[in-house]
């Protein structure tokens, strides 16, 4: 009995001392603290992931110490999924106590128009939402979009550019019905009194290259003008965002070579509408297409503010090009 006496003693003083060395080192580096990241903290996460989580983010230096104040005081138990911010640098303690605390529960995030399906699921896996890769999957399920009313190999085109509020984290597909029911709602109005007589599925189309290729809202019926134009004269369409679509990453300019890419995207090659949407349009450029400008003309090229200089001629096309791409 007294050596089990002593034993209790001696581990009582270790855990003690322990705890004291913890506690003192911990407070050496709460005056580091410096830029703050974006942490979301998920109901399966256990101490021993967050610690180097944190590690690799640069917000604690130790993940021993981490995990070992966790079970210590019991902060396994403790933890409480959410989005937090957090400073880089702070202490292990400290860190543990916020996260205790619990964070966000919801998000609010903003797509801007333009973003790809590839783009919108970094931006949904960044904020906390859901994966990004189980975003894209979900997103190509053919089964799936048939419910929501897309006929096509995937929601490139229909995921709708908008301010949404989240959960965290959101079940992939309640994601993709809130941001296509979106779509629908404001497409069906938009479409109301237009006279188009291309399809709906072509409408998005050229609307994502409307968007892909417009910098102010002025151009937008402009450029959509010149794509339909070009569409009656079977003359191919020649966007370079087309090709940008398929390249891995997006250049300033576009090379020879990769105007001579062999993708059913090349516009420089094919005649007609690429297979599908490039990009994820909003109301404005929708608009452009079930309501273009009245125009002849058939070409444009970027003056590099922005706006573009348009013109009816190859000649005068070409000259554009002289000045605008020196």
């Amino acid at each position: 009995m007294r050596h089990l006496k002593y034993l209790i003693i001696a581990g009582g003083i270790i855990s003690a001392i322990l705890i004291f060395i913890l506690l003192s080192t911990s407070q050496t580096k709460l005056s580091k603290a410096g830029e703050e990241i974006s942490f979301i903290l998920t109901s399966q996460a256990t101490a021993r992931s967050v610690a180097f989580h944190l590690k690799e983010k640069g917000v604690i230096d130790n993940p021993t110490k981490f995990i070992l104040l966790a079970k210590l005081f019991n902060y396994e138990r403790k933890l409480r999924k959410g989005k937090y911010r957090l400073a880089q640098g702070i202490d292990e303690l400290q860190a543990l106590k916020i996260l205790a605390k619990g964070g966000e529960w919801k998000t609010l995030i903003t797509i801007p128009e333009g973003k790809t399906l590839n783009q919108i699921a970094e931006i949904l896996e960044r904020e906390g939402v859901c994966p990004k890769n189980d975003f894209i999957n979900q997103a190509s399920d053919p089964n799936f979009l048939k419910t929501l009313g897309i006929q096509e190999k995937n929601a490139e085109g229909y995921l709708f550019p908008d301010s949404y509020e989240f959960e965290l984290p959101s079940d992939p597909k309640e994601v993709l019905v809130r941001m296509t029911k979106r779509f629908f709602s404001v497409f069906n109005q938009v479409k109301v009194e237009a006279k188009s007589s291309l399809p709906d599925h072509e409408v998005v189309i050229l609307a994502s290259m409307v968007e892909a290729e417009a910098g102010v809202d002025s151009e937008r019926p402009i450029i959509a003008s010149v794509f339909l134009n070009r569409l009656r004269r079977r003359l191919p369409l020649q966007s370079c965002a087309t090709i940008e679509y398929v390249l891995e990453e997006r250049k300033p300019r576009l090379s020879y070579e990769d105007l001579n890419i062999p993708s059913p995207y090349n516009t420089y090659l094919h005649i007609g509408l690429p297979p599908g949407p490039i990009c994820n349009p909003g109301q404005n450029s929708l608009s452009a297409v079930l309501f273009p400008a009245q125009s002849k003309y058939l070409y444009f090229v970027s003056r590099g503010d922005g706006t573009h200089q348009f013109s009816q001629t190859n000649r005068e096309h070409q000259a554009a090009i002289r000045r605008y791409k020196k």
